[in-house]
């Protein structure tokens, strides 16, 4: 039975993370999987298991999460897109789909993870973002940029993020490795800070934005980042912050040449 990738972009805010969640005695919860599967048994009337590359967290959006299922049909692979788009809520798009290698494993062959987090700012901030309120995490307090620069170079390389990640991380190691971690002023009330790496823990991302926010406010010192790499105390690191403001950018696979690392303007 011939394997079928897609990749699929999502607003989060509404969902329960990626992951399908069908508590005992209660409704499922409402997921980005639990609405992909809905859909596919919709389309090819059977039921459908999916594998996801990432699992996104509650309120965590993706410009381009792959996705893998296997399928027996007629429906000509181009079709397959717009075909379940039409049975999809509006919060998800499936953008392209593809024909993998034999054996892909969206998790197990991604090289890299591409994340975003997005950061409006400053003192003259009266009330929240109205329009991308969803998207971006809001802070009334001013941040220095070159300070944040200088913060996200640090976690470049191969470490032992055990102090970035949540208690309950259900991993055996938290070594990972961060090809790159930039922050960039885009206006002078808007930051993102970009991290792409081989993996990521649980809240790994917000927490490593959360110490690099804290530290452009000033509230936290530099040094704090390489004595949490060193010491794994998860009280020298910044905060957890929220969900709105991470998306999921890119994933890059060596074995498809179609799946460069992209971005999708159309949350």
């Amino acid at each position: 039975m011939p394997k079928i990738a897609i990749r699929i972009a999502y607003e989060g805010t509404n969902f329960h993370g990626w992951q399908r969640q069908e508590p005992p005695h209660t409704p499922p919860y409402r997921t980005i999987q639990g609405e992909l599967e809905k859909a596919l048994a919709d389309l090819f009337q059977l039921r459908i298991a999916t594998s996801g590359a990432s699992r996104t967290d509650s309120g965590v959006h993706a410009d381009a999460q792959v996705v893998a299922f296997t399928v027996q049909t007629k429906i000509p692979l181009p079709r397959i897109p717009a075909a379940l788009n039409t049975r999809l809520p509006a919060d998800m798009r499936v953008l392209k789909a593809w024909l993998p290698v034999e054996n892909f494993d969206p998790v197990r062959d991604a090289l890299e993870k591409s994340y975003r987090y997005e950061v409006s700012h400053g003192h003259h901030l009266r009330v929240r973002p109205i329009f991308d309120r969803r998207t971006v995490y809001f802070s009334p307090h001013h941040m220095d940029i070159e300070p944040m620069i200088i913060a996200a170079s640090k976690f470049v390389g191969q470490h032992d993020f055990k102090a970035f990640a949540h208690c309950a991380h259900g991993r055996e190691s938290t070594v990972r490795t961060i090809f790159s971690c930039e922050a960039h002023a885009l206006t002078m009330d808007r930051i993102v800070i970009d991290i792409s790496g081989n993996g990521f823990l649980y809240n790994m991302v917000r927490i490593i934005a959360g110490t690099i926010t804290e530290i452009g406010r000033g509230r936290l010192a530099l040094g704090n980042i390489q004595a949490a790499l060193a010491s794994g105390d998860r009280q020298l690191a910044g905060p957890t912050l929220p969900p709105e403001g991470l998306r999921l950018r890119w994933i890059r696979y060596a074995q498809e040449k179609s799946q460069e690392p992209m971005e999708c303007t159309s949350l």
